[in-house]
């Protein structure tokens, strides 16, 4: 995925939202690997199906970056 998809505040908030996955995975013990942080962004846009359309955006982009 090339960076001019999003605006600039969106990937800024894109990596924020890595960088907090990879800081859960490291306080929990848990490997920061990049399929491990796919999986928990996974998760977390199941459990959060619920939400705001731009939340979602971002999770999905996320994930994106992420994925293997």
């Amino acid at each position: 995925m090339k960076r001019d998809v999003l605006s600039e505040e969106d990937y800024d908030e894109v990596c924020r939202v890595i960088g907090d996955a990879v800081i859960v995975l490291a306080e929990g013990g848990y490997e920061t690997q990049r399929a491990v942080i796919a999986d928990l962004l996974m998760k977390t846009r199941q459990d959060r199906t619920n939400s705001e359309r731009d939340e979602q955006k971002i999770l999905e982009h996320a994930i994106r970056l992420m994925k293997p």
